[in-house]
């Protein structure tokens, strides 16, 4: 499992999220020797020179490579784009960033991006930043696939000793999605705790999963 992280694609635009994220890509490196591509993306809203010059300095200063791509248009299409096209393992995305990045963290891509891709996705706002990812939001819908993503939270929580809080989010208040919805959190934790992963659970429902999980991820510090 540790090889699913041997390449993380890491969405750069210089923001105080986007460093965080930077940031725990680091930690993701120095644990599994992983090798980290920024995609950096032309735009109004985001200065590519500066972010660029951001990440060059960064590796400088920790003596590591990282790879610099550059993209032209939406995020979210040049992400998805790099997720079908390459062999990434994990994904690194700062929570918020500049005026033109929040329709991807903050609109209704967001939960999409995070509890629907099939690559490991890693959402980190500016107040987590720090290479050690000692709290890990693990966000459950009601889809049958939601748990794929499991085994890899498992692998990098132990690889961090870090505590898993494991959210189930739904748009909505139906009974049988939130008995479906309950049923794969009290699976989930089950399962993380007979691997010694410590973890919190939380179920909620909102017209905006985006911000709830967003929300919830301040709230716990991850």
């Amino acid at each position: 499992m540790e090889k699913a992280f041997e390449k993380i694609l890491l969405a750069y635009d210089n923001s105080p999220a986007a460093k965080a994220a930077l940031q725990s890509a680091y930690g993701v490196h120095t644990r599994f020797n992983s090798q980290i591509s920024a995609l950096v993306v032309s735009g109004d809203d985001s200065d590519e020179i500066a972010s660029k010059e951001a990440l060059k300095v960064f590796a400088a200063e920790k003596g590591i490579s990282i790879e610099i791509i550059e993209g032209d248009g939406k995020v979210y299409d040049e992400v998805e784009r790099l997720e079908k096209s390459s062999d990434f393992g994990l994904i690194l995305l700062g929570s918020h960033g500049v005026s033109g990045w929040k329709k991807l963290f903050v609109g209704s891509n967001a939960f999409k991006v995070v509890s629907k891709s099939t690559c490991p996705t890693i959402t980190v706002t500016a107040k987590a930043s720090s290479p050690e990812l000692k709290h890990i939001l693990l966000p459950l819908s009601e889809d049958r696939n939601t748990r794929q993503k499991v085994p890899y939270c498992i692998t990098m929580a132990k690889a961090f000793g870090a505590t898993v809080h494991i959210l189930g989010a739904s748009t909505s208040k139906s009974e049988d999605t939130l008995r479906r919805i309950r049923g794969y959190v009290n699976q989930t934790e089950t399962f993380l705790l007979e691997r010694g992963v410590k973890c919190t659970t939380h179920i909620d429902v909102s017209s905006k999963v985006a911000d709830l999980c967003i929300n919830y991820a301040e709230e716990v510090g991850a």
